[in-house]
């Protein structure tokens, strides 16, 4: 997906300054990256970090490093899919757990961890600021500082202020997280409590509206200024600073979008031993008005791969263009045996990917071979296709178009996700282009009704569908037969009971009930999680023999000699019983 990249990508300048001012040592730590690839600076955004360690503590001044140098080295290595927000909380609870085991410890050389931490984090067209403590982020618009953070401090006895929130204080920590639209020229100010304690937001504003900002060392030195300017108004702490400037931010217009879009050039439709830069067709597999599908083969490479081109009847479509390039990020990214790999890319004029040769059958055709199966026998299936679609949602990413014809079946009853080009990435949220309508195309009779209405994909949109599917394999029959995208009506959900009954009365009746709950218009009443479907309907098929046994009254299991020998034990006690009675009572 690097080509497929705004023509106008972000750009920005970083600068700032630390020192210890009248302190001994600096417990301040300031840290900011701007990637240099196009490609990661797109996807990733650009870091800015400050942390500022409790003077009182041991390891104050290692605390606020590691805090600044972790967090911006984990985040450029963390899953891109995920969100700002996700992965910030990710990796600053990392943290705190580590500085609070080790302040825990009992050995003294490693207690006192503890530091605060703001980070801005500038992506696309936002500006996501992090934050615990009593650091702070500022904006520069305009001529105007607006503070963007809350400091997490209270007053003492009536008296100073101390910090209710600090990395390594407790085993548990709250972060503060907010998004801002960022403009072409905002610039962004981060600073520790030894600069804003002692110059007032109007002092900071006059001293930024004298310096020059735009290039590295005119931050570094504007940074420098704050500073100094600090320390001469009576700081006694540390003093830091770290500027941000957004150059550019990468927008595009609908004429931008589709020349970036179409860049490259869709193949003709080939046949079998025609070429493309290389691979060889040596069978097509699929022809439709949407795609093409090949079997292809390459002198250099052993074994036999798929070659899938858009139909040149979508090349002017944005959206089924940007859903092509990002299935491929998506099967270049996942590398799990239950997903389709897709192989890196190669330098080419035309649109296309190349992707494993996925051996078995289609989910489509194992239901036609098999038009009533037993719970038993869907129970691997769906397990194992459950299995693979929460491989995309531990990277935060919903695929939105689960259906037969999407899912391969091995021998094994391995099942295999071969088609994502529906998928929403969830952290690609800001990233996507404005002018491209953000709802899926697929089959509408596994589509989640909130997602033909505008709602948010979830997890639980592809619950649905699953549900769907496990429908269909039971009854041969779609629980909702769609027309367009409009919601799923009282009457539509209430059509569903008895279905069972009428066409699979072998089945437990609490199949239906689970299925139904997973089909429900409204998300918060399906099942919250996977394995609670899952297990659910495990649950119904274990119960079988008990729904299913037939009700013997207790009077009727048992011999006739065993109630006679019941009853003669019972007149024994009895008399027993009347004869201690009477004398005792004599």
């Amino acid at each position: 997906m690097r080509e497929q990249l705004p023509s106008n990508a972000l750009k920005a300048a970083l600068g700032g300054y630390s020192a210890a001012g009248q302190k001994a040592r600096n417990d301040d730590a300031i840290v900011g990256k701007v990637p240099d690839d196009a490609y990661r600076r797109h996807l990733r955004g650009v870091v800015a970090c400050i942390a500022d360690g409790l003077s009182s503590a041991r390891n104050a001044d290692r605390a606020a490093q590691l805090a600044v140098l972790q967090f911006t080295r984990d985040f450029y290595d963390a899953p891109e899919s995920w969100t700002v927000q996700n992965c910030a909380s990710r990796l600053l609870g990392s943290l705190n757990s580590w500085f609070h085991s080790q302040n825990r410890s009992g050995i003294t050389d490693n207690e006192g961890f503890a530091t605060t931490f703001t980070a801005l984090i500038l992506r696309s067209t936002t500006a996501h600021i992090v934050h615990v403590g009593d650091t702070r982020c500022y904006r520069l618009r305009d001529g105007r500082l607006t503070l963007l953070t809350e400091d997490h401090s209270a007053p003492y006895l009536g008296q100073s202020e101390v910090l209710t929130r600090a990395l390594g204080i407790d085993a548990d920590i709250k972060v503060d997280y907010r998004q801002e639209p960022a403009r072409e020229g905002d610039l962004f100010l981060l600073t520790s409590d030894g600069v804003h304690g002692s110059l007032s937001v109007e002092e900071m504003a006059a001293i930024l509206s004298d310096a020059a900002l735009g290039k590295r060392a005119e931050l570094e030195a504007a940074s420098r200024a704050l500073c100094d300017a600090a320390l001469a108004a009576g700081s006694t702490d540390n003093v830091s600073c770290l500027m941000v400037l957004a150059e550019t931010l990468p927008s595009e217009t609908l004429s931008e979008a589709h020349r970036r879009l179409t860049r490259r050039t869709i193949p003709p439709v080939m046949e079998v031993g025609n070429r493309l830069d290389g691979w060889r067709v040596a069978e097509v597999l699929h022809a439709s008005t949407r795609s093409h599908v090949y079997l292809v083969e390459r002198h250099e490479r052993e074994g036999r791969y798929v070659l899938k081109a858009p139909s040149a009847n979508f090349a002017g479509d944005l959206r089924y263009l940007e859903g092509f390039a990002l299935e491929q990020w998506v099967g270049r990214r996942i590398r799990n045996p239950q997903v389709m790999q897709i192989l890196p890319g190669e330098d080419s004029r035309f649109l296309y990917f190349v992707a494993e040769y996925v051996e078995g059958t289609t989910l489509r055709q194992w239901i036609a071979d098999h038009p009533e199966p037993t719970l038993e026998e869907i129970m691997p299936l769906l397990r194992s296709i459950v299995s693979a679609v929460r491989v995309f949602h531990r990277m935060n990413i919903v695929h939105r178009d689960l259906k037969p014809e999407n899912i391969m079946i091995a021998a094994d009853s391995t099942a295999k996700i071969i088609d994502f080009g529906s998928a929403q990435v969830t952290g690609f949220a800001d990233l996507r282009s404005e002018p491209i309508a953000d709802w899926p195309e697929g089959s509408l009779n596994y589509i989640a009704p909130e997602l033909l209405t505008g709602g948010e994909a979830t997890s639980l949109s592809d619950l649905f569908s699953i549900a769907a599917i496990a429908w269909e394999m039971l009854t041969g029959q779609l629980p909702f037969a769609r027309e367009g995208p409009a919601r799923i009506s009282p009457k539509e959900q209430e059509r569903l009971r008895g279905v069972f009954d009428r066409l699979r009365p072998d089945l437990p009746p609490g199949v239906e009930q689970v299925l139904q709950r997973a089909l429900s218009h409204d998300p918060a009443k399906r099942p919250q999680a996977m394995s609670e479907f899952v297990g659910a309907l495990d649950r119904a098929d274990q119960n079988r023999a008990l729904l299913r046994t037939e009700f013997v009254p207790l009077i009727e299991r048992g011999s006739k000699e065993m109630w006679r020998n019941w009853a003669l034990i019972a007149t024994l006690a009895t008399l027993v019983l009347a004869v201690l009675l009477f004398g005792h009572l004599g």
